[in-house]
C-alpha cells in the first residue's frame, strides 16, 4: 500500500482539483490492485493436495475460498483497467514519460479480458463467445512450489457448463516461480493474462511515475509561487488525505438519539502539510 509520503497522498491544494483527483484515484486504483492480489496469494496458499493412500482425507477446499480466488481475479482485473483510463487522462508533458506507454503497452490484456465480463449480459443473451464447456467467469490457476520435490497446480472454474477438458493449460515442465504461491493465470473465453506479469507491471510503473508526477507538481508549483509572489510553504500545503470515523448513538429515553461523545473517534491517515518544495 502507498506509503503516507507519497505524492499520490500529500497533494498541494495549489494543483487544480481534476489533477489531485487523477492523482488520488490512481493511488486508489494501484492500492486495490496490490490488496487483491495479497489477498489471492493467502487463499492460493490454502489449499493443498491430500496425501498419497486410499486413506487419506480429502482436502478442505471450501466453496468460501473458491468464490474468493474468483472475485479477487476480476477485481485485480478490474483496477488495473481503471490505473489505465486514469493514466490516459493525466496531462503528461512532452515527450511523454516512457513508463506510461510501457505500462500501457504490458497490462493491455488486463483491458482485453475486461470487455468480456464487462458485456457478459449482452453475450449470454446475443450468444456471443458463447462456448460449451467454458466456465462462465473464466477459470483461475495458479502454481504452489513450496514441496521439497515437485510441485502442485491448481485451477478453479466457475460456474456451470464445464468442461474438465477444456479447463485449464497446463505445461508440464520448470515452474515459473520457486518456493512459493503464484503464477497466476485468469482465461476467459478467448482471452488469457498473467496477474503476475500484470501486478508487476503496476508496480514497476508506479515507482517511476511517483517521481515523474512528484517532479512535475514541484516544478510547476515553483514557478506559481514566484510568479504570483508566493511562499513555496503555502503553495506546497496539502490537506488531510484518507480519514476514518466512528460515531456511536444513544437513546435519550423520549424516542430520539444522541451521540456518545466519549465513544466518538477519528484516525487521520494523512495530517495537513506542506510538501518540500525546495528538493
Amino acid at each position: 500500500m502507498l506509503p503516507p509520503t507519497s505524492i499520490f497522498r500529500r497533494i498541494p491544494t495549489a494543483i487544480a482539483l481534476s489533477q489531485r483527483r487523477l492523482l488520488g484515484a490512481l493511488g486508489y486504483a494501484y492500492d486495490a490492485v496490490e490488496m487483491y492480489y495479497e489477498r489471492l496469494g493467502k487463499v492460493a496458499g490454502s489449499y493443498s493436495l491430500p496425501a498419497a493412500g486410499p486413506a487419506a482425507p480429502e482436502p478442505s477446499w471450501t466453496p468460501a475460498s473458491r468464490l474468493s480466488i474468483v472475485v479477487d481475479a476480476w477485481a485485480c482485473v478490474d483496477h488495473l483497467h481503471r490505473m489505465r483510463r486514469l493514466v490516459q487522462r493525466f496531462p503528461c508533458c512532452e515527450p511523454r514519460p516512457a513508463e506510461v506507454d510501457q505500462f500501457m503497452t504490458a497490462t493491455k490484456a488486463a483491458t482485453d479480458i475486461r470487455h468480456r465480463i464487462q458485456h457478459l449480459d449482452e453475450d449470454i443473451f446475443e450468444a456471443k463467445h458463447c462456448q460449451e464447456g467454458h466456465p462462465v467467469l473464466g477459470a483461475v490457476s495458479w502454481s504452489d512450489t513450496r514441496f521439497p520435490s515437485g510441485y502442485a497446480v491448481f485451477g478453479i472454474s466457475s460456474g456451470p457448463t464445464i468442461d474438465g477438458g477444456k479447463l485449464l493449460a497446463m505445461k508440464i515442465g520448470q515452474p515459473r516461480i520457486e518456493d512459493g504461491v503464484g503464477d497466476f493465470c485468469l482465461m476467459a473465453a478467448d482471452q488469457d493474462l498473467s496477474l503476475d506479469a500484470m501486478v508487476l507491471a503496476a508496480r514497476q510503473f508506479m515507482a517511476e511515475f511517483e517521481v515523474t508526477a512528484a517532479r512535475a507538481i514541484k516544478t510547476q508549483l515553483r514557478e506559481a509561487a514566484r510568479s504570483k509572489g508566493v511562499s513555496l510553504e503555502k503553495a506546497g500545503a496539502h490537506q488531510v488525505c484518507d480519514m476514518v470515523t466512528g460515531v456511536f448513538f444513544v437513546p435519550t429515553g423520549d424516542g430520539r438519539w444522541t451521540t456518545d461523545g466519549s465513544r466518538m473517534f477519528a484516525r487521520v491517515e494523512v495530517p495537513p502539510g506542506v510538501l518540500d518544495l525546495e528538493s
